[in-house]
Formats: C-alpha cells, sequence, structure tokens
C-alpha cells in the first residue's frame, strides 16, 4: 500500500510504503518553531518506506548539532513535509507532519508527549508525557527501533 501526503499548498508531495509505526507530539523548541505551531503532530516511519525520488527542491536543514533530525520545508509554502534522523548504517527515522495525510483521522493515536518541559501550554490528554532531553530521544528511539526490527513489544519507556 502506497500512501500520499503533501504540504499545505499541495506542491510538494512525499509518498512513502506500509502503515506509519506510530505517531507523536513533540513540544521540543525546534518544533514550535518549524511547525509555527505550540508542538508538532507527526507520524515516524522507517528511512525505507520513503519511496524515492523525495523532491530535490525540499529546503533541508539542520538545527542543532548531530545528532540531530534533518528538516524539510516545502519550498513554496515553508511548511514541514519530511524530516529525518540517520540511527545508524542502513537505519534511520522518517517524519511526516499528521497534517500532511489526506485523512488525519485515520491515523494511529499519538504513543507519547515529547519534551514536554518545553510545552508552551498544558496539554489535558491520557497520552503519556516525557519530560527532559534524554528521556524524549531515549522514547521515540526505542520505540522506533523496536517498531523497525519487527519486535511484538516495544522495551518500557
Amino acid at each position: 500500500m502506497t500512501t500520499n501526503t503533501q504540504c499545505n499548498c499541495g506542491k510538494t508531495k512525499v509518498s512513502f510504503s506500509g502503515e506509519p509505526l506510530f505517531r507523536v507530539h513533540c513540544h521540543c523548541s525546534i518544533c514550535q518553531s518549524v511547525y509555527q505551531q505550540p508542538f508538532a503532530d507527526f507520524v515516524v516511519l522507517s528511512t525505507k518506506q520513503i519511496q524515492s525520488p523525495v523532491d530535490p527542491a525540499i529546503q533541508f536543514k539542520k538545527h542543532r548539532s548531530p545528532p540531530a533530525v534533518n528538516r524539510g520545508l516545502c519550498p513554496h509554502c515553508k511548511k514541514p513535509v519530511l524530516a529525518k534522523l540517520s540511527l545508524g548504517p542502513g537505519i534511520g527515522m522518517a517524519f511526516i507532519p499528521a497534517a500532511n495525510f489526506p485523512n488525519s483521522t485515520k491515523l494511529p493515536a499519538a504513543a507519547f508527549h515529547t519534551f514536554y518541559d518545553r510545552r508552551v501550554a498544558d496539554i489535558d490528554d491520557h497520552t503519556p508525557k516525557i519530560n527532559g532531553y534524554w528521556p524524549s530521544q531515549l522514547a521515540v528511539t526505542k520505540l522506533a527501533l523496536s517498531s523497525i526490527l519487527g519486535l511484538k513489544r516495544p522495551p518500557s519507556l
């Protein structure tokens, strides 16, 4: 199964195969700046799921030193379309904004909120909240690796 996503203006598209691994709400200051919202709402995939070619016009930028997510914006509307993070040789994560899906109601519920200590507003839901840089990074990485490697149960957060 192929899923096609697109930015707000519809000029930059990203396609991927299979199902998203999981969904996250990230409250880090970089996501707040890039998404221009209190938090980023995105799905996580294996980079192997992204179908080539990826639009060469996507403007990728790293906002901090490694390890860093390489975040891509549409060159037309300047909204996020795809971000990537390498976890090692041949293993990586891709992030696509939930808003870029044709029907975001069919996406999985968020697994957790990361960098919740950097929130600009409290979120009153039953989704786990993870505070701090390392706990947030580890939570996403553990869930991604367990999903990518096909483990039945992700390691505990």
